[in-house]
């Protein structure tokens, strides 16, 4: 069901080609990089089908089993991380330094995870005398996850393990853009001894997704991805009562004061807005600088952008790799020039890095004199773009921060502790830096405010969303039950 068929980075024996197939494209060079076999609905019923069986057999294990099972798959995506991050650079363009970290990260996120699986507990709750009332945590039962491009193997296992260590089995449906880490991810899985058919991976576009949030036996979702798409999710899943978790888009803010490091401040905006070419939700894309030091602050990143290198993702010496499709190409160049007719400034950037003449590359860019009403304001971008606008004080900042539909993150720079509290108070945003760029680990919960989404995939929190409460009372007293009907 999801080997890959021709590859210049199979893992696998390539097979004849089937006639439904996905063709996954080198952003760096336009050419073909793999077919891969599309998830038939008969293959997916299937697919959902062993899953149930296989979720039973998990179920029977004892935690510390599944929690070892666990931990040696974080051992084999260890010990294979360079292979996935070749995957996944060769899917998306992601610069191979970024994909080898974000590998790193996903087999800390199983290990984290397989230390849970032992420690999902419900609670003794208090009672009238003579009741022994408790809750326990139980899993769903087969988990549908639906993945977006920018980060494959990571967002597999940022999104796939919660829903295990919890109990349950997930099929998963990657991005057609960047399927390749997901096969081998479940053929890892399978070698470190989850039973056959717990985790799977159905390969398609939005058919395969929306046939596996609609199916009847899939009992909870996570999906990741447009704030458009999660809309329709939610109402899917919503006609079967399905819950739901939802990282959905972002237009994060990045407020600096006049009496922020200034040069500690500038490098982190760079790095939070043009990591994976400005490709992850959480990217600080809104620069908002107090106007005593707007004009200093701009220059200093100014300067610095064209510092970085734009290329060959391979290349160790690479800052910046392309976009990760044509199509998101094509979007990013649209909101440039909309940003022009609608009369921002560029201060650096723009279009396409200069001498690079094919791929899908944007220059680095920074947006000045970028107001609210504009379209580079309110839209995600999901590129190597900054905008940029000033303020005046405390509350101009946390004015214009909150002027937005999302509020998934949020990054703060002032060495006024008292301001840093006050200010972080007001921002709605379901994760706050201060005075660090971008922080993520599999124990910090990470959840958006407003349309940025709902639940959460990271840390303790993600188990609400991946298991259903039950409450068991129980009499214990020898005491007779009361008669308030008088029966004799």
């Amino acid at each position: 069901m999801t080997t890959p068929t021709t590859s210049q980075n199979n893992t696998s024996t390539p097979t004849a080609v089937p006639d439904a197939t996905i063709h996954v494209v080198s952003p760096v060079s336009g050419e073909l990089t793999a077919e891969v076999a599309v998830t038939s609905s008969s293959d997916l019923d299937a697919a959902i089908a062993n899953a149930a069986l296989a979720q039973k057999e998990w179920m029977s294990l004892p935690p510390a089993v599944r929690s070892q099972k666990l931990w040696k798959w974080g051992e084999l995506v260890d010990a294979h991380y360079e292979e996935l991050a070749e995957l996944d650079t060769s899917c998306t363009g992601k610069v191979l330094r970024e994909s080898r970290n974000e590998c790193l990260m996903a087999s800390r996120n199983i290990r984290y995870w397989a230390g849970m699986a032992d420690k999902i507990f419900g609670d003794q709750l208090a009672d009238v005398p003579g009741r022994f009332s408790y809750t326990s945590r139980e899993p769903l039962g087969v988990f549908g996850v639906i993945l977006p491009w920018n980060g494959p193997t990571h967002s597999f296992i940022a999104r796939c393990v919660p829903p295990l260590a919890c109990g349950n089995a997930v099929v998963v449906k990657p991005s057609e853009l960047s399927p390749l880490s997901a096969i081998r991810l479940v053929e890892l899985a399978v070698a470190a001894g989850l039973p056959s058919g717990l985790l799977s991976a159905a390969i398609g576009n939005g058919a395969v997704g929306t046939e596996l949030v609609g199916h009847e036996r899939v009992r909870g979702v996570s999906f990741t991805g447009s704030v458009a798409t999660g809309r329709k999710v939610a109402e899917l899943a919503a006609a079967t009562f399905k819950p739901v978790t939802l990282e959905l888009g972002g237009k994060s803010p990045v407020l600096v004061f006049d009496d922020a490091d200034v040069e500690q401040a500038a490098r982190a905006v760079l790095m939070t807005i043009y990591s994976n070419a400005g490709q992850i939700c959480a990217a600080g894309s809104r620069l908002l600088v107090q106007s005593t030091i707007a004009d200093t602050f701009v220059a200093r990143l100014t300067e610095l952008t064209h510092q970085l290198k734009v290329g060959d993702p391979r290349d160790e010496s690479t800052h910046i790799g392309p976009v990760s499709c044509r199509r998101q190409y094509d979007r990013v160049m649209s909101l440039l020039e909309a940003a022009r007719k609608e009369g921002a400034q560029i201060a650096v950037g723009g279009g396409r890095p200069e001498g690079v003449d094919k791929g899908c590359f944007v220059a680095p860019t920074i947006l000045t004199r970028v107001t609210p009403d504009m379209t580079v304001s309110k839209e995600e971008i999901f590129g190597p773009v900054l905008t940029v606008a000033e303020f005046e004080d405390e509350t101009d900042a946390v004015t214009q921060a909150n002027d937005n539909e999302y509020g998934l993150a949020a990054y703060v720079w002032t060495t006024d502790m008292g301001r840093m509290h006050r200010v972080t108070a007001h921002l709605d945003a379901g994760a706050v830096h201060g005075n660090t760029p971008l922080v993520m680990d599999a124990s910090l919960p990470f959840g958006g405010f407003k349309h940025s989404g709902v639940g959460n995939a990271y840390g303790a929190d993600a188990i609400a969303g991946c298991t259903q409460t039950k409450r068991v009372t129980l009499r214990t007293t020898t005491e007779p039950l009361p008669n308030p009907w008088s029966f004799q």
